[in-house]
């Protein structure tokens, strides 16, 4: 089922001085979110989880996407976002600012992890493919 929903998108960053990775949120409103329950047998039984699918139309967006290796390079990532491998994402909008993705299990919150985008803003309908579980 495809859902208009709006996320919170916590981007990983490396921040220089400590070495240690870093969030920075940013709340994305009118996304597609889809989800999709995949099930595999495996030696104890079945194996169930959550394949979640969300579409960013890039159409009068203000955030701008960038690639993760330009998102990198900014000194300041204000008005920014990326899709990362290992970048996290709620849906709903959360005004938390978290210090590492456990801070979300703590507060019980259903959240996924970015594994594959891709980029699709040339076309009819510009939009961002992230996915995720």
């Amino acid at each position: 089922m495809i859902v208009n929903a709006d996320i919170t998108l916590y981007n990983r960053r490396l921040d220089k001085t400590t070495r240690q990775y870093i969030y920075k949120r940013t709340v994305l409103c009118g996304v597609h979110w889809y989800t999709d329950q995949k099930v595999s047998v495996g030696d104890k039984g079945l194996n169930s989880a959550d394949s979640i699918k969300i579409r960013i139309p890039m159409v009068e967006r203000k955030e701008v996407f960038l690639e993760p290796e330009e998102y990198a390079k900014k000194e300041s990532v204000t008005g920014f976002f990326t899709a990362s491998n290992g970048d996290v994402f709620v849906k709903g909008i959360l005004e938390d600012e978290i210090a590492k993705e456990s801070d979300l299990e703590k507060k019980g919150l259903l959240f996924g992890r970015i594994l594959s985008h891709s980029d699709n803003r040339r076309g009819l309908e510009p939009h961002i493919r992230i996915g995720g579980a």
